[in-house]
């Protein structure tokens, strides 16, 4: 019996240690939300004004916040490890090829986003520091060599937390680009009369708002993600994911708003709908901002990609890793494609967050929590007054978002 003890104790530490801390799991949903949300910001503050801006994105990062929260809360309730299977234990079965479908275009097209934006950085930078360079002229071979030897090996990993460290280095980056562009508002604030250009759009009413709500809400989603995340915790309570959701969230929404602030005041009606694009290739630090977004923009993809590749076997009633290294290729080909197809990021993710977006944030998690507690059921141990409190919180959340979804687009394609 004391030759088996020290094993036995070794594999009980070993399965102590398996999963992620709190801190690490900030790290990595900060890094799938802010990463290339923060770019696209600025142009929903010309959109919706400095004001008018500053309130739409208050009401999207708190709806985004209790979509998010709620997620976690129905996990940690039912033992669900996944999206889709939170999809199954609320809706059942018979309806999950659904939710796959939904949760495959949506992290497709996030990816599609990502390359683009891969592809205007590399040219970008390869311009001031490899010009003249195949890099600096054709954008489909940058993005192919940077799909090739980057996007492809950190996509063969399969868990969140494997990513850890690149996520760090990928929010280090992304600190450093974002640091520059406030110093340069702030130094040359006079030259570029970034107070009068905040002043003379301090506020006006119009229906682009809420194309600006749907950027926003891109911004913030990661909600594909949020089972993963709860799954993964070393210590899976709900106390310590709400901890993660609400440090994470408010983070993100200071940067969002002080970032797109920023670089509207810098570029006013001038501002496109990456950022960084609106800057000329002469200054050499902004060479290296373009370099060092598309780092971190690489470090970004694995989180979507993971997700839509388990939805894509799912769709084929596969095991999430069946035919890995195949499907794994055959997607990043789809991505690929797309990616060098669509030029502009900002009208990819608006489109995005009017329909898949509003879906997966909003509508889904009230369905969740509704269906879950229909008939007469309730959650273990809630009173019947927070049950009522929370039903009518997401049936806000399910009427805000399909509204919301379908002005963005009927704005965006002109028809009101």
């Amino acid at each position: 019996m004391a030759l088996n003890q020290p094993l036995l104790n070794k594999r009980k530490l070993a399965e102590e240690e398996v999963g992620s801390t709190v801190s690490a799991t900030v790290i990595n949903l900060l890094k799938n939300m802010v990463g290339a949300g923060l770019l696209n910001v600025c142009i929903a503050f010309q959109y919706a004004s400095v004001i008018g801006g500053t309130l739409v994105m208050f009401y999207s990062a708190f709806v985004c916040t209790a979509g998010f929260l709620i997620i976690g809360y129905c996990c940690s309730k039912t033992g669900a490890k996944t999206f889709r299977e939170l999809w199954l234990k609320s809706m059942g079965a018979g309806t999950d090829k659904i939710v796959d479908a939904i949760l495959f275009f949506h992290c497709l097209f996030s990816c599609v986003g990502y390359i683009t934006m891969i592809g205007d950085f590399c040219v970008k930078s390869a311009s001031g520091l490899l010009p003249g360079s195949i890099l600096a002229e054709r954008r489909e071979v940058s993005i192919i060599l940077v799909t090739v030897f980057a996007i492809f090996p950190l996509s063969l990993y399969k868990n969140l937390d494997s990513l850890k460290q690149t996520s760090v280095i990928g929010l280090a980056i992304t600190a450093v680009s974002c640091a520059y562009i406030f110093y340069d508002v702030v130094a040359h604030a006079g030259e570029y009369e970034a107070i009068e250009t905040l002043g003379s759009h301090m506020w006006y009413v119009k229906l682009d708002m809420f194309k600006s709500l749907a950027l926003f809400n891109g911004s913030f989603s990661a909600h594909y993600n949020a089972p993963t995340y709860y799954a993964e915790l070393k210590e899976k309570t709900f106390e310590n994911y709400a901890k993660v959701t609400l440090i994470s969230f408010a983070i993100a929404t200071a940067l969002f708003t002080s970032f797109g602030l920023a670089g509207f005041a810098r570029f006013g009606d001038q501002v496109l709908g990456n950022v960084l694009k609106s800057y000329s290739a002469d200054d050499p630090m902004i060479q290296l901002s373009w370099f060092f977004m598309m780092v971190s923009t690489v470090f970004n993809f694995p989180h979507a990609f993971q997700r839509m590749r388990s939805s894509f076997n799912a769709l084929l009633n596969k095991e999430p890793y069946w035919n890995f290294f195949p499907v794994t290729a055959f997607l990043l080909a789809i991505s690929l494609y797309m990616g060098v197809a669509f030029k502009d990021i900002a009208v990819i993710k608006m489109i995005k967050g009017a329909t898949l977006g509003v879906s997966i944030m909003f509508i889904l998690p009230a369905l969740f929590y509704l269906k879950l507690n229909s008939d007469g059921k309730k959650f273990e141990g809630v009173s019947a007054e927070r049950t009522s409190l929370m039903k009518v919180l997401c049936a806000v959340m399910m009427g805000t978002g399909i509204v919301q979804g379908i002005l963005a687009l009927l704005v965006h394609f002109k028809v009101i």
